[in-house]
């Protein structure tokens, strides 16, 4: 799986919330570094396209799905799939309870 993906706080706001930016397609299992997060936490995870001139999302033509989560001592293991052809820039949201 390579080395976890290092991610971000979302907002100084909302202490349990991160994200990551990736490019990737198809069918994906990764590792994201969370320092934070234990195999007690419960973490839920979105996805969404990123505008490729702005870096804002959008909803564009290709499907994005989470299939599985799992938290463990400083690392959240995602599957899911980005259903396109190529890699597209796509943002990771991590909220983490």
């Amino acid at each position: 799986m390579g080395e976890p993906i290092q991610v971000v706080p979302a907002s100084a706001a909302l202490s349990g919330a991160f994200f990551a930016d990736i490019g990737i397609h198809g069918l994906f299992t990764l590792s994201f570094s969370i320092p934070s997060v234990t195999n007690a936490n419960v973490v839920m995870v979105s996805m969404t396209e990123l505008n490729g001139n702005t870096n804002l999302p959008f909803i564009g033509d290709a499907t994005m799905t989470v299939h599985n989560v799992a938290p463990g001592n400083g690392i959240v293991q995602v599957r899911g799939e980005v259903d396109w052809d190529s890699n597209l820039s796509t943002r990771v949201y991590f909220l983490v309870t």
